[in-house]
């Protein structure tokens, strides 16, 4: 009997041990929180100069997942390889007339923002193309409506289960059961404040370059026990739209990470 106790308990050690290293290998940059992300493409990018660093800082406050191009045809095979969320483009007045048609047609591409310098020169052709949302020459201005289609991206990404009354519950959808095994799990671990502070360090990690959402992280991590678990899912922060994804896309990593908030708002 001791011995089968030496086992189990050495197997536990191993089980964490293998877990904490699947949680190192999991590199915060490579990890999609949001269903949506950002594509910017303009022959004049310069990631060393000012006022396109500026441009991105403001970008991301929106859309944390900016990706940047100067080549279209670059541009063209990143966004043909997008799976599971949706691209918002922005793309130069230059570049426009001769992209908007190669990429409108993509299922990935849900808008496109025009930059430029004159507005009034792409005015006609834009018109032809329903999901150009505008013509911009403000960083301010295209950050408004980037937010507002964002926005729309996340919402459309909310998927809702419905039991019909008498439907058999080995007919249900599988994706609908395991959301539901996976929070019963959730619910059942106690979890504590170092919950709290290994995804305080996760997150402070993936927005290194988002000095707005930092502050988010900052905040939750000081005042996360001061507010109700549904004031935090609605305030307008990255957790609603981390939590909305992971569960649609039964991400098992993200849904652990925030397990602690999973069981609160339960």
């Amino acid at each position: 009997m001791a011995t089968s106790k030496s086992s189990n308990t050495k197997t536990v050690q191993e089980t964490d041990e293998i877990s904490k290293e699947t949680h190192r290998r999991c590199r915060p940059e490579n990890q999609k929180i949001e269903n949506v992300l950002l594509v910017w493409l303009d022959s004049n990018i310069d990631n060393n100069n000012e006022d396109c660093q500026n441009t991105m800082k403001h970008l991301r406050c929106i859309v944390d997942d900016l990706n940047t191009y100067t080549d279209a045809n670059q541009c063209i095979q990143f966004i043909e390889t997008i799976e599971n969320c949706k691209a918002c483009m922005i793309i130069s007045g230059s570049l426009g007339q001769h992209i908007v048609p190669q990429v409108h047609k993509l299922s990935q591409v849900d808008s496109i923002f025009i930059f430029c310098v004159n507005k009034k020169q792409h005015e006609e052709w834009t018109k032809e193309w329903p999901k150009i949302k505008g013509i911009f020459t403000e960083v301010k201005h295209i950050c408004e409506a980037l937010k507002q289609a964002a926005q729309q991206c996340e919402q459309n990404a909310i998927s809702i289960s419905f039991v019909p009354s008498g439907k058999n519950l080995n007919q249900l959808d599988p994706s609908f059961m395991y959301t539901q095994i996976l929070r019963e799990i959730l619910l059942t671990i106690n979890f504590d404040d170092k919950h709290i502070h290994d995804y305080v360090d996760y997150f402070s990690e993936v927005f290194a370059k988002n000095d707005p959402e930092l502050k988010n992280v900052e905040l939750l991590q000081h005042n996360y026990y001061q507010k109700t678990p549904i004031w935090w899912y609605t305030y307008e922060c990255f957790l609603y739209r981390m939590l909305n994804r992971a569960i649609r896309m039964l991400d098992g990593d993200i849904m652990t990470r925030i397990g602690f908030f999973v069981k609160d708002l339960h």
